[in-house]
């Protein structure tokens, strides 16, 4: 019904009221239907809704953002769980394993504005572009992964691919020279800030998608020279190892951005620096489990010296602390969303992959048992040092 509201007497009680009217009932279309309103009860957040988005009406309460944990960050640390054990008299602190316990995402490795599923395996932001790493890398050998694209469209969007320890998490992957991504407009490749049409991918990739990642690095013996330099710590009443992180160098930024002088305009470098390369590398990809082709082939090194740590002293700066790697890495803009699947169980196995292919979670569990043994090998060093006439058995 039509409702009148009151008005303040004029000054000239004689002068009329106006009347303002208002109507209390629904209004109703030109062909004589009711307009409703949309509300949260009558929106299905897995259907396409023009006009609105899930985001608009409430944040998926799968994704959350555990900020009681320290970060790695372009500070230079990198961080780890550990607990007390006295299996270790000298060192008291030894490697242990968080939730959800297998090959996922890191939740120390990421951006502070990226949101986690609760079983770390899928990731969104409500920002611009940000990363989140696995919490395991690959080294050597053939291993295969999935990436399972949840939310991608013109508005929001994903790029998945590998960074080493010293690629942005502030920034998508392929953003610089330590990282290798693919874009899910058109399916270009990214490195070095520089996409390149991939032909294997010309449709891109949307929500629905599997794109399967086959990473081919060579066997290295230098990764079994190991030393770790590293400190338990407390932080909010819980306990983490602290150590040295990888940082960017001055060469590769260079190689990104070859400007010598603030505001110089960049010319062609005829004598440029070229890093080191795993020869034999590559990148195979999938989507849907049909081959899409090589995307990326000779991957930079990730040895020292191609990679430093942040530390004063010049001789352990090249030093190998047993994370160096390329590891599974996700981008998401603006309520993009997409999940890591670790294996072994995948949705879309290629049937022509090579026989002695691992999976993520594979190599996760080859990560556990060695942080265990190199835990071992720390206490015997540290007890060698606490005590001179100690005498190693190994």
């Amino acid at each position: 019904m039509d409702s009148v509201i009151p008005q303040k007497r004029p000054l000239d009680s004689t002068t009329p009221t106006p009347a303002h009217t208002y109507l209390t009932r629904a209004k109703v279309s030109e062909q004589g239907t009711p307009i409703t309103k949309t509300s949260n009860a009558t929106v299905n957040k897995f259907a396409p809704v023009i006009a609105y988005r899930t985001i608009d009406f409430e944040p998926d309460a799968r994704f959350s953002n555990i900020d009681d944990i320290p970060l790695n960050t372009r500070r230079g640390f990198q961080y780890a769980p550990c607990a007390p054990s006295s299996l270790l008299p000298v060192l008291k602190f030894a490697s242990t394993d968080a939730p959800p316990y297998r090959a996922a995402l890191n939740v120390f490795d990421r951006s502070a504005a990226t949101e986690l599923l609760d079983d770390f395996s899928a990731v969104t932001t409500r920002d611009g572009w940000v990363s989140a790493r696995a919490n395991v890398g690959i080294r050597e050998g053939n291993v295969y992964l999935e990436f399972i694209v949840k939310q991608s469209d013109s508005s929001r969007h994903v790029r998945l691919g590998l960074t080493r320890r010293e690629a942005s998490i502030e920034a998508p992957v392929g953003y610089d020279g330590y990282g290798y991504g693919l874009r899910d407009i058109h399916g270009n490749t990214v490195h070095l800030s520089r996409p390149r049409e991939f032909e294997g991918l010309q449709e891109g990739f949307h929500a629905g998608d599997v794109i399967g990642l086959l990473v081919e690095l060579p066997i290295e013996d230098k990764l079994q020279d190991v030393v770790r330099e590293q400190i338990a710590i407390r932080y909010r009443q819980h306990s983490f190892f602290e150590k040295l992180d990888y940082i960017p160098t001055k060469e590769m930024d260079h190689y990104l951005n070859p400007v010598t002088v603030f505001g110089e305009k960049a010319v062609r470098d005829t004598n440029r620096w070229k890093p080191e390369t795993l020869k034999g590398s590559k990148v195979t990809v999938y989507k849907n489990g049909k081959l899409a082709g090589i995307a990326f082939e000779d991957l930079y090194s990730f040895l020292p010296p191609n990679s430093e740590l942040k530390t004063g002293h010049p001789e352990s700066k090249f030093l190998n602390n047993g994370t160096l790697g390329y590891y599974p890495t996700i981008s998401v803009f603006r309520d993009g969303v997409a999940e890591l699947n670790a294996g072994p169980e995948f949705v879309n196995k290629p049937e022509d992959l090579p026989p002695n292919t691992q999976s993520i979670q594979e190599v996760y569990e080859s990560h556990i048992a060695d942080d265990i043994v190199w835990d071992i090998i720390d206490e015997i060093e540290a007890e060698s040092i606490s005590d001179p006439t100690f005498e190693s058995f190994i």
